[in-house]
Parts: C-alpha cells; sequence; structure tokens
C-alpha cells in the first residue's frame, strides 16, 4: 500500500549465478565410509548441496537419494554417483568431501576452497 509520503522503492533484481562445471574430490577415509554406507548398491547417488542457514550463512547438506527432481550435474567420482544442484555449483566446484573422527564419534566434512570463512563446527560457511 502506497501512503503517498514515501518514495517508492524500485524493482528487485534477482541475480542467477552461473553455472560452473563442477570438479570435486572424495578423500580416502570418506570413500571408505562411503562404500560402508552404499554397499554393492551403486544405483544411489550422493547428493551434494548448499542450503541457507548455519551460523555463517550457507549450510552442507548431503543426502543419499535415488534421485532427485532438482536441476543437477552427474558427476563419477571413485565409482560414486555424486549429484551436484548447478544452482549451487558456483559454491561447491573445487571442494574435498573427508571423513574426520572425533571424540564424539566422526562425521564428513567439506573442505572448501571457496569459502571466505566457516564457523568452528565446520558445517557452516560463507
Amino acid at each position: 500500500m502506497d501512503c503517498g509520503t514515501c518514495e517508492t522503492a524500485g524493482p528487485v533484481q534477482v541475480v542467477k549465478p552461473e553455472v560452473v562445471e563442477v570438479n570435486l574430490t572424495i578423500s580416502l577415509t570418506a570413500k571408505n565410509m562411503l562404500s560402508d554406507a552404499f554397499g554393492d548398491d551403486r544405483s544411489h547417488a550422493l547428493l551434494v548441496g548448499v542450503l541457507s542457514g548455519g551460523c555463517s550463512g550457507y549450510m552442507y547438506d548431503l543426502q543419499i537419494v535415488e534421485s532427485t527432481d532438482v536441476d543437477c550435474q552427474e558427476l563419477s567420482v571413485d565409482g560414486f554417483r555424486v549429484l551436484v544442484p548447478n544452482d549451487s555449483s558456483h559454491l561447491l566446484d573445487g571442494i574435498e568431501i573427508d571423513y574426520v573422527e572425533k571424540l564424539m564419534g566422526g562425521g564428513f566434512k567439506i573442505n572448501n576452497p571457496n569459502a571466505e570463512s566457516s564457523c568452528g563446527c565446520g558445517e557452516s560457511f560463507s
């Protein structure tokens, strides 16, 4: 509603990021954990995505999926099908998927050369 006392804001421009051909690597420890998770069924894929949120702006999202409706690049990395959404390809090019053991258990960790900063927990970045 325009009361006539304020300047009208201009249109909002949405800039869609350029799609980048993604190259990524998987560490030996992460390959071992993925082998356990996938078993002999390699028809499933590892979906590596990015969500808004976390303490630094973005959070990594790793899922094992049969398929997805999201527009993705499909990569074959060391015998694993890896899907990367095109909308977040510019954020994920060059990453390394690693698996680290911690005092309270282990988990996947993403080493991202594109991240300007990341939080202490290593699960979010900007």
